[in-house]
């Protein structure tokens, strides 16, 4: 079959623009007359101008938002969608919220009288996993100020749905005279089914039989540490990152603290204690961090902590971040950030020292760190140049308060290629993003993905050639990259998005550029369907997401360090918004 090449967005100009207009300029060709001009025996259809229909391989599902003004609605997601041949979804329908809403108040046993009965600020997020493997889910954050309710829309929740998740977060604002909502009361999670509004429930926050935290903080010599605040970190689901799950404490001149805990947590807690400058405009001091762990999460304890004498006295570690230029040249690299971190530990505790500062126009960083014997030999540091930078990254190397001030960063690789179209000639104008393939993250630890996951994505957009290049860095903790890149054609050049997976990086710490070959923008695939209302009346401006579901589960046994639920993305094919009729059109890569 010849290749076709008009756009959705054109396809809308000619249907919605005509009218009104005393000169409109000539479009393009239209695919087709009639349905004979398809492929018929793809089951291609003419409408519109457009053959639409035969489309990519499944599995796909949708999700669907209304418009922001549409309060009315709520986002849907539709775990499968079916495309027929002759690529009309028919109608895919939101449906109206309900109302998941109340106040947060403090718990308050009897006498009630002896309680303020004001509402608490805090942050209250709404999230649900998705109902579709690999899916965005549902999440969303309310912000609610002191003294008032919250409401949030959600999707009425059906019989066999997964629950709700309610995080609640008190406030933590200092405040001056006063203590902040996060110092009464700790986070609250709650599972929840919405069938009905429920916008004037009161969700008490705290308890009377909560586990409590108590302490001292103190220092070699016996005296109590002063200005720091002291937490909790841990978790009500154990497959979860730890976060805050405590009351916070800021310790006075004894050193003294005392925390609750949040209910219903799983394991253990760790006792986090930060410093925190006197005054609250004040920079913090230069102190180290304290980490205490293994602390039941279920039961009251006492945990007193004695700071040894050996982490040192403040000190600066001032360094120029260097590399070598296009012609040989040493030039500082502004905009780099640059993290340095230190550890003691003893059988119970670790004091930490970390800084983390931006290279200014200069390519000079000032690093606030402690000089004692302890940590001084355990610091490590690592350095991001900006996005779209050809200098490499710097990861988990030895620094010391001793080193050359001039660290000079090597360079990183460079992707080429080409997009061209279907005729073979060159597309201007696409946008190039190169980033971690799962394989190459999952192949990392822990510290090393993290890592690995911040460095900001490099981008190009291609020339009037159809030339790109885009700089990765050739590895990372010895662990040589895996990239994929995600091809973005202009609207102009109708042609759908293109993701090319797994560009595997040449093993060849000598080269300075791997040739990624012609990228070719692939045919499309044209369906469409329509955005309804619950009465079935069309939705004007709402969004369609269409993804395609991964049927390849094999990586997670591939690679050393994967998830336990193997979260492999659904992959967005496309999107876009729905015109006056409620018909939204899409196209997709075939």
């Amino acid at each position: 079959m010849t290749a076709r090449t008009p756009s959705p967005l054109v396809v809308t100009a000619l249907v919605t623009g005509l009218a009104g207009c005393l000169s409109v300029p000539e479009g393009p060709e239209p695919m087709c007359h009639a349905s004979s001009d398809c492929d018929r025996s793809r089951g291609e259809v003419c409408e519109e101008g457009v053959c639409w229909g035969d489309p990519p391989p499944g599995p796909f599902a949708a999700v669907i938002s209304p418009p922001s003004a549409r309060q009315d609605l709520v986002s849907r997601e539709l775990p499968q969608v079916a495309i027929p041949d002759f690529g009309w979804m028919g109608d895919l329908a939101l449906e109206t919220p309900v109302l998941l809403g109340g106040k947060l108040e403090v718990f308050c046993p009897p006498p009630l009288a002896a309680c303020d009965p004001t509402p608490l600020g805090g942050t209250v997020t709404v999230s649900r996993a998705s109902l579709f493997h690999g899916g965005p889910g549902f999440n969303t954050v309310a912000n609610v100020a002191a003294g008032d309710s919250f409401t949030i829309p959600v999707r009425r929740s059906q019989p066999d749905d997964a629950l709700y998740t309610v995080t609640i977060v008190p406030d933590s604002t200092r405040q001056l005279g006063s203590r902040s909502a996060a110092e009464i009361v700790p986070p609250r999670r709650m599972q929840v089914t919405v069938s009905d509004n429920t916008n004037i429930q009161t969700i008490a926050l705290g308890g009377a039989d909560l586990p409590v935290i108590t302490g001292t903080l103190r220092d070699s010599a016996g005296a109590g540490i002063a200005n720091y605040r002291v937490s909790a970190l841990g978790r009500w689901d154990p497959t979860e990152p730890a976060t805050e799950v405590s009351t916070i404490d800021y310790t006075d001149a004894t050193g003294a603290f005392s925390i609750a805990l949040s209910d219903e947590l799983v394991g253990t807690v760790e006792l986090i204690a930060r410093p925190v400058p006197d005054k609250l405009d004040d920079p913090p001091p230069t102190a180290p961090t304290i980490h205490s762990p293994g602390i039941d999460a279920t039961r009251s304890s006492t945990r007193s902590v004695v700071a040894p004498a050996d982490l040192g006295r403040p000190a600066q570690l001032v360094l120029q971040i260097q590399a070598l230029n296009d012609s040989g040249e040493i030039v500082a690299v502004s905009g780099a950030q640059v993290s340095i971190a230190g550890a003691r530990a003893d059988a119970l505790n670790s004091f930490t020292m970390t800084d983390e500062k931006v290279a200014n126009a200069d390519g000079k960083v000032m690093l606030n760190l402690l000089d004692g014997a302890g940590i001084a030999g355990t610091y490590r540091m690592s350095i991001t140049p900006p996005a779209g930078s050809s200098y490499g990254v710097l990861f988990d190397q030895k620094a010391s308060l001793q080193m050359p001030q001039q660290v000079r960063l090597g360079s990183r690789i460079a992707l080429r290629g080409r997009v061209i179209g279907l005729d073979d000639k060159p597309v201007s104008n696409v946008a190039v993003t190169a980033r971690p393939s799962l394989r190459f993250l999952w192949t990392l630890d822990a510290p090393s993905q993290a890592f690995a996951a911040s460095i900001p994505a490099a981008t190009a957009v291609t020339l009037s050639t159809g030339e790109f290049r885009v700089w990765v860095d050739q590895n990372i903790a010895q662990t040589w990259g895996h990239y994929d890149l995600l091809i973005e054609p202009p609207t102009g050049a109708q042609a759908p998005d293109l993701t090319v997976s797994e560009f595997e990086i040449v093993r060849n710490a000598s080269l300075d550029a791997v040739t990624v070959g012609d990228v070719v923008l692939p045919q499309a695939s044209y369906v469409h369907g329509r955005i309804t209302g619950p009465d079935g009346r069309s939705v004007e401006d709402a969004e369609l997401k269409l993804y395609r579901l991964s049927t390849q589960l094999t990586l997670c046994s591939e690679v050393a360090h994967a998830p336990a639920s193997c979260p492999i993305p659904a992959q967005l094919q496309a999107r876009n918004t729905s015109d006056s009729d409620g018909t939204v059109r899409l196209a997709l890569p075939r």
